[in-house]
């Protein structure tokens, strides 16, 4: 039994520690790991009650006891409660030193799995997604952590434009990846392009007249990709940007020019005409909408695996109705069967994709846009996934969106008969730090200088070390020497007797303590250590045994040492005996 309840604990604890339950901080997961392997060992331990004599306190407790004992624990929970904040930053940097020496494969596995959307990127703005060949794989697990870096400013013309985007959620795109493959997103290999801005100084990059909504005007600011691999970044649906030249090196993916000194950052104008869904469909029923006719092929494809094909087909023939019905219950499906999480352990190593919507079924942004753009293409619609930013923090004073690294995020885009490209984002809303717009107090300052370089971050809201970590190690270092010197200051017990000759045996019976004291009194004392056969015969070769020594050698050691019981009227005897004689 106690087995059974030593490996439950070590299972409670693995389960604690590898992220169990989801919603539980890091350090409250840690102490309950900790408390369960306490228990466990605990219990595994217990021993029953000894049949033999308790053993005596050499002292009764005091005070003193007490307050060292309290002072102890709580030095030692301050001390914990610093190790457990400061100590897993720096022992996750060894870390990984260590596994990029041992294991590089798994170490850029991992990197390419952090440089994820929903604010994994932290230190690049743009296309920090993509390899060197510009694809992007699809990781098979990963452990995301949020950054509050801030990446990218839009500075909207007026007060409308502001409102606008934050009505329907600002969506700041950098690039498009069309080609879906072996679970890897991929641009479309096409002969690069430079653009050239007309006499008014902008690349012209229209959208069909069709399209509605109003035209969105504004300035954008990034840093330099220190790969040197910068791409235009603008709100979605682009129609034209105030650049000499530009490059197009794929649909959806436009390069910047390289800037000539390093340190600076990129600022340009844009005016887009921004797209969803929902202000499609918001105040007009009566659409009739369909994907574009004349699509390329790549647009519909769908995975080359039959078994996985076949379930997207199955998902998709589930809705019914109209091309915007049919969306918005592919949306539903997603929502309500997939759960948003930025931890994935695939333990079964299945592909990503058959993992997030039939097995695991959780995944940050990507594997939601993922998903939706195949089972659109299982619709028959167009699509492709597009990253960027989406949410923001606004500034009223300066007109002035932010975007942080958190708040990088991936999106299906749909290619509609008349209205190009559509953004259908199935990332539930509510799972969201960034699912909408926040807007900043009246004294908060963007982290925007007025040359337009963006400025170091404000401080991690997810720091892993405050105040109270260095209050904690103060009080611990404080509290244990207090404790010491309360130990070693308490009143000693005085005894002239050593402890483990005077406790440790048994209390002796009542008429042989009373025999004792008759012979400390006729001037003969037995001392410690001398049995009663050896005390009595020292009396007869004194003339001064009592009548009743061969009585009380015979009770004595045939009680004590034999199978004879105490007889409580023997022993009233022998004491009377012992009294007269003493």
């Amino acid at each position: 039994m106690r087995s059974i309840l030593l490996a439950s604990a070590i299972a409670a604890a693995y389960a604690f520690l590898r992220g169990w339950p989801d919603g539980l901080s890091p350090l409250l997961r840690g102490c309950f790991a900790v408390l369960a392997l306490v228990l466990g060992f605990g219990l595994w331990c217990r021993h029953d009650k000894p049949a033999g004599d308790r053993t005596t306190a050499v002292r009764p407790a005091r005070w003193p006891d007490y307050l060292a004992m309290g002072l102890g624990v709580l030095s030692i929970e301050c001390l914990f409660l610093f190790f457990l904040t400061v100590t897993p930053p720096k022992a996750e940097e060894i870390a990984l030193s260590l596994e990029a020496t041992l294991h590089p494969e798994l170490a850029a596995q991992r990197r390419r799995a952090n440089h994820a959307p929903d604010g994994i990127g932290r230190n690049t703005s743009g296309n920090w997604l993509w390899d060197s060949q510009g694809n992007r794989s699809l990781p098979k697990r990963t452990a995301a952590r949020p950054s509050n870096k801030p990446e990218v400013f839009f500075r909207a013309d007026d007060g409308i434009t502001a409102a606008r985007l934050l009505r329907w959620r600002a969506y700041i795109s950098a690039f498009a990846l069309e080609r879906y493959k072996e679970a890897t997103w991929s641009p479309l290999p096409i002969p690069s392009e430079t653009l050239s801005a007309n006499p008014d100084g902008f690349i012209p990059l229209p959208q069909p007249e069709t399209r509605p909504g109003p035209i969105l005007s504004g300035e954008i600011f990034h840093n330099l990709h220190p790969g040197g691999q910068d791409v235009l970044t603008a709100p979605q649906g682009l129609t034209a940007v105030e650049l000499p030249t530009l490059r197009k090196i794929a649909p959806g993916i436009f390069r910047l020019k390289p800037l000539p000194r390093s340190g600076s950052g990129y600022q340009y104008r844009t005016s887009s005409q921004p797209l969803t869904l929902e202000s499609l469909l918001h105040g007009n029923s009566a659409l009739n909408l369909q994907g574009a006719p004349e699509a390329p092929a790549h647009l519909l494809a769908l995975p080359a695996e039959s078994e996985l094909r076949d379930k997207l087909f199955q998902i998709a023939v589930m809705t019914q109705g109209p091309i915007e019905d049919r969306l918005l219950s592919l949306k539903k499906f997603l929502g309500e069967n997939c759960e948003y999480s930025l931890t994935v352990t695939n333990q079964n190593d299945r592909d990503p994709i058959d993992n997030f919507l039939f097995h695991e079924r959780r995944g940050h942004c990507e594997f939601f846009a993922t998903a939706a753009a195949l089972l659109c293409r299982a619709l028959g619609i167009p699509s492709r996934i597009a990253y960027g930013w989406s949410g923001g923090r606004y500034y009223e004073a300066q007109n002035l969106i932010m975007f942080r690294a958190r708040e990088a995020h991936a999106w299906t885009e749909i290619l509609l008969d008349g209205y190009g490209w559509v953004i259908f984002d199935t990332t539930p809303s509510g799972a969201l730090e960034a699912a909408l717009s926040s807007v900043a107090p009246p004294g908060e300052i963007p982290a925007l200088d007025d040359d337009g370089n963006i400025t170091d971050p404000p401080v991690e809201d997810n720091a892993p070390t405050n105040g109270w970590s260095w209050t904690a190690l103060a009080a611990g270092a404080t509290l244990l020497p207090l404790c010491l010197l309360i130990l070693a200051l308490r009143k000693k017990p005085r005894s002239s007797v050593r402890p483990e000759a005077q406790f440790l045996l048994p209390d002796p019976p009542g008429y042989l303590t009373r025999f004792r004291h008759a012979c400390r009194s006729r001037g003969h004392p037995m001392p410690p250590g001398r049995t009663l056969r050896q005390h009595l015969a020292h009396l007869t070769e004194r003339d001064l045994a009592p009548a009743f020594a061969d009585e009380l050698l015979d009770y004595h050691y045939t009680t004590t040492y034999g199978p004879t019981p105490h007889d409580r009227t023997r022993e009233k005897a022998l004491g009377k005996a012992i009294a007269a004689w003493g």
